[in-house]
């Protein structure tokens, strides 16, 4: 596995199209960013589109041109990044660009798909399939990339994301994300669904820290140490910017910061932590924590509001406490 903390020299992204498909909080905030560096070194505009037209005024503002599809935006880029909810959206796009390149005036140059999502490691098997199956139909060449990020939306707009990936063309898109969005990349090989699995088994590590922050919690309120004072602690000796940020999300207000202070979801957590227990069962291992955050989870899905942060967990545990 390789890392970069900034573009490769040896990759020269002068000149190439750039597309940008799903404006969402996070791809928003890393089309925002890359349009400006590319406009800042003397490329063309950023091409995007999403699906909700509000979301894409914004960077039009900035002289991003916007397109009518994904497609379209496809057919005026070189490289198109792609940040959506699932999987099933990711599919769906994939398939509506090479559908647009079957019949289209063929051409030498090659399409590069980079997809941002965090997605089950059988999707991007599945694009990388169609690509090949479909290769010899299509007007163009082209190669596809799982390129996921770490980072919250704060971390999106500051530029300061870590860039995954894997499959091919992955020191073009190193290229061009790092430092545009991304502070570094993270390089995992030709194997496409290697980013995927990495980026889950990532975010799992982010589970296990706040489902074992909110076991803390509760013990400390029962035992009468109380949250506030432990989380102090985690302060002074585990400054990470994450495991704060989640940690003061379930003292502050009560724990009430939790329901408004929201940076990922409920829903979002489960799809994530349920993707780690299917990469840890294709292997025939288990991540009991995994379990546990999952059970957590459904439980305040269930019992409270699925619009909560994933932090939110800590009242299942609570709960637990009390009975």
């Amino acid at each position: 596995m390789s890392s970069s903390s900034s573009s490769s020299s040896a990759v020269s992204t002068a000149g190439l199209r750039v597309g940008f498909v799903g404006l969402g909080t996070m791809g928003q905030a890393m089309a925002l960013n890359l349009h400006a560096h590319r406009i800042a070194n003397g490329n063309p505009p950023l091409a995007v589109y999403n699906r909700t037209a509000s979301k894409a005024q914004p960077l039009e503002a900035k002289g991003a041109v916007v397109h009518a599809s994904p497609a379209a935006v496809a057919a005026n880029s070189d490289v198109v990044f792609i940040s959506l909810f699932n999987g099933d959206a990711v599919k769906q796009v994939v398939g509506e660009i090479l559908d647009s390149l079957a019949g289209a005036p063929a051409t030498d140059q090659p399409l590069v798909i980079a997809d941002t999502t965090t997605v089950h490691p059988s999707v991007p098997t599945w694009i990388a399939e169609q690509v090949a199956q479909r290769q010899a139909s299509l007007s163009r060449p082209v190669q596809f990339s799982q390129t996921p990020v770490w980072g919250a939306p704060p971390a999106a707009v500051a530029a300061k994301l870590v860039l995954v990936t894997s499959g091919s063309a992955s020191e073009l898109i190193e290229a061009i994300a790092v430092p545009a969005f991304a502070r570094v990349a993270l390089g995992c090989g030709p194997d496409v669904a290697r980013a995927a699995k990495f980026k889950i088994l990532g975010n799992f590590m982010i589970a296990a820290i706040i489902e074992a922050m909110g076991e803390a919690f509760a013990v400390a309120d029962e035992s009468g140490i109380g949250r506030e004072l432990y989380l102090d602690f985690i302060k002074q000796l585990f400054p990470v910017p994450s495991f704060v940020a989640y940690g003061s999300r379930m003292v502050e207000q009560g724990g009430e910061a939790s329901k408004t202070q929201v940076s990922f979801t409920v829903p979002g957590g489960m799809k994530d932590v349920g993707y780690a227990i299917d990469v840890a069962k294709d292997v025939g291992m288990r991540l009991p924590i995994a379990e546990l955050a999952y059970e957590h989870l459904q439980w305040v899905s269930d019992n409270g509001d699925p619009s909560w942060d994933w932090s939110s967990l800590a009242f299942a545990l609570r709960k637990s406490a009390q009975q």
